[in-house]
């Protein structure tokens, strides 16, 4: 029988209640033990599969649906880099989730069942590479299972989403695990054996990085190799060091060939910038992020209240016990894992050297630079989520024959706890909560249908999401409002979409009351003619037209079918200039400096063109230089061509340019220096 200190001895059983003894007599043995955790991890997966299939999509989202999109467009191509395709952050996605949606794709269309069952699936992995990692904490098979129990209950909204639902950290998760692992079993295996655990993890290190560089050196590298340094601490080091080189040089070999690789791809695709590049934030508001860190932690574990819940009620007092359960179990993960990195075993020092350097380098980053987007700290959270849910393991996992009774108690007490997550229906974080259902968002895509539409365009959050619902009977591509105008947003998107041959027919655009006042309608309506049709449904408004907006809308297509021609207008792209009706220009008057003209920031393509700016100077002398006029891609980093306009009244100024590869930022601007008058009307963009 199990020494753990959850084991009743008879002297102090009695007094004991009947049901009470046989309880205590029945879970002392640790075959029963594992049986209950199983029982309880099979309810939690079969919610959790419930959750996959039904109440995630009533949340899902354009994030969620670039799985299925991406793994379309690699079955469309034929290739695992679509051509044009838009990767955003360097980010090349070697293994996401659409490896598992693209070889189905060969027997059915998109859909958000194919979401879910690939769902399942990684799901699976996740909790394989857990229950992997678990394996080296020392724990007993009880305590692994219920862990796996813990995660497949969700813990919390915020892990549910990032773990299982989108499943981009869920991801991240599993590699960490599986990276920690192979690293073990590389430095302790059987001597004859570790050269194939070295090349498995020089593979998975590779590919990783490969995917993205940045995050391979933050997520799994910097974290290993802090592992490392806990692992080789300590008396007799000199044959732990002899173990860890071949693992140092095969992450190091694996990450220098990745990174290759990955400079090279980049140079073959698309990629866009996203969130940008990470800046230092003042003392203050390092300081306000240490608040904003702390809610967002206590909120991936479950503890914060639904604001405005009756406290004296069922609910209002389960929230109040997750919210003392996520305070105490913050405590005991950073106890737990000070305590493994000053451990005498090597192997406890290793894990806990791993998860503390994973944790502090995001915690760092969290509170000290403007990765986190700190207006929504509990979404912002997600970035915490794998070093949270480690931590966490380490708590659930570890022996328990050397902790206090209480501490013992209270530990199984937190799992079971979290466990029922999803039990508890009331529970906001239920898997099976009824806020995760969404009929209008349902009613919208069946509208839709029952409109005849099948091809349109709308803003990120609801195109590639509503795509996915819709089974891919309507396709809706991704745009954004710029200066009035829609235009194709490259971002997890594919060029392709946007060409007129993608649709012929009518397309519609599907907008929300807000994105609706920001369109300019008289220049739009003067592109792509009036709407044919027009509808409300729900909170959003629906415009047909009587075809392809990339016919007409300018800066849509990568090919310039027809001259490009952007007139001068009082609501145009400018910085400085006063509108003149009379002769329908802008005009910028000395002392006057900064934009007449700047954008569109527009696809063009391989080709030879001329950009012919209608602008005409007046200064004394007339040799004087009062503009600059150029053609510019990526904010001016890039430039094809500059003339100079001066005061001699001279009305057009032409530059011409080849582009041996497309540009996604193409500029045309106008920039008058303050010397003179400027008067500018417009410019032509036009294929030689």
């Amino acid at each position: 029988m199990s020494q753990s200190p959850l084991n009743v001895a008879p002297a102090q059983q009695r007094g004991w209640p009947d049901a009470l003894l046989r309880a205590g007599q029945f879970l002392c043995d640790d075959r029963r033990r594992t049986l209950l955790a199983a029982f309880l991890l099979a309810i939690n997966f079969a919610l959790l599969v419930v959750f996959l299939f039904v109440s995630y999509k009533g949340i899902f989202h354009s994030d969620s649906a670039v799985r299925v999109l991406l793994a379309q467009e690699m079955h469309d191509t034929g290739r695992f880099f679509p051509a044009g395709w838009n990767y955003v952050n360097k980010d090349l996605m070697i293994l996401f989730a659409q490896l598992g949606v693209w070889p189905l794709q060969f027997f059915y269309e998109g859909s958000y069942t194919l979401y879910a069952v690939t769902g399942v699936a990684v799901a699976v992995l996740i909790l394989g590479s857990v229950w992997w990692f678990t394996g080296l904490l020392g724990g007993s098979t009880w305590q692994r299972v219920l862990a796996l129990a813990v995660l497949a209950g969700g813990v919390s909204a915020g892990i549910e989403e990032d773990i299982f639902g989108q499943a981009a950290y869920g991801i991240l998760l599993m590699l960490s695990c599986l990276i920690t692992v192979l690293t073990w079993k590389s430095m302790t295996a059987l001597p004859q054996r570790r050269p194939v655990w070295w090349a498995l993890l020089f593979v998975v290190v590779a590919l990783c990085t490969w995917s993205n560089p940045q995050r391979a050196a933050a997520t799994y590298l910097l974290p290993l190799y802090c592992g490392l340094a806990a692992y080789l601490w300590g008396g007799d080091w000199k044959p732990r060091l002899r173990a860890s080189v071949p693992v140092v040089a095969a992450t190091v070999l694996g990450f220098v060939i990745g990174a290759g690789l990955s400079v090279w791809t980049l140079t073959q695709v698309n990629n866009n910038a996203g969130v940008g590049a990470a800046h230092w934030l003042d003392f203050n508001a390092m300081a306000t992020n240490i608040v904003h860190t702390a809610h967002g932690l206590v909120a991936l574990l479950g503890g914060v209240p639904a604001g405005g819940g009756n406290v004296i009620s069922a609910p209002g007092i389960y929230a109040a016990l997750r919210l003392l359960a996520a305070v105490i179990l913050l405590v005991l993960m950073g106890r737990k894992v000070v305590a493994l990195c000053r451990s005498a075993s090597p192997q406890a020092r290793f894990v806990g050297g791993m998860v503390a350097g994973l944790a502090a380098c995001f915690l760092f980053l969290h509170v000290t630079t403007t990765v986190a987007d700190m207006n929504d700290p509990v979404s912002v959270a997600r970035y915490l989520a794998p070093a949270t849910t480690l931590a966490l393991l380490l708590v659930i996992c570890s022996p328990l024959q050397s902790a206090s009774r209480l501490g013992a108690l209270l530990v199984v007490g937190l799992s079971l706890l979290l466990a029922t997550n999803s039990v508890v229906r009331f529970n906001p974080g239920s898997m099976i909560h009824p806020a995760w259902q969404n009929p209008q968002r349902d009613a919208l895509v069946a509208e839709l249908k029952a409109m005849g539409l099948q091809y349109g365009y709308a803003t990120y959050w609801n195109a590639g999401a509503l795509t996915v619902l819709s089974g891919g009977d309507v396709k809706i591509r991704q745009v954004e409002v710029f200066n009035g105008l829609p235009v194709p947003m490259r971002h997890l998107s594919s060029d392709h979409w946007y060409e007129p041959e993608a649709w012929q027919g009518e397309t519609f655009l599907l907008l929300t009351d807000t994105e609706v006042a920001s369109i300019n309608w008289g220049t739009l309506t003067h592109y792509a003619g009036q709407p044919i049709r027009q509808a409300r449904i729900g909170d959003k408004q629906v415009f047909v037209f009587k075809q392809n907006l990339a016919l007409d809308v300018p800066g849509w297509s990568a090919v310039l079918r027809k001259p490009l021609r952007i007139n001068a207008g009082p609501d145009g792209s400018k910085t400085v200039g006063r509108w003149v009706d009379l002769t329908q220009s802008l005009k910028a008057m000395p002392g006057e400096s900064g934009y007449l003209q700047f954008g569109p920031y527009v696809l063009l393509g391989r080709g030879r063109y001329s950009v012919t700016f209608d602008v005409a100077g007046q200064a004394d002398p007339a040799q004087q230089v009062v503009a600059v006029v150029d053609v510019v891609a990526e904010g001016g980093a890039q430039v094809m061509g500059v003339a100079e306009v001066r005061g001699d009244g001279t009305a057009q100024h032409t530059i011409e340019f080849t582009l041996d590869k497309p540009v996604a930022t193409l500029e045309m601007r106008v920039v008058a220096n303050g010397t003179g008058e400027v008067t500018y009307k417009g410019v032509t963009l036009s294929a030689r």
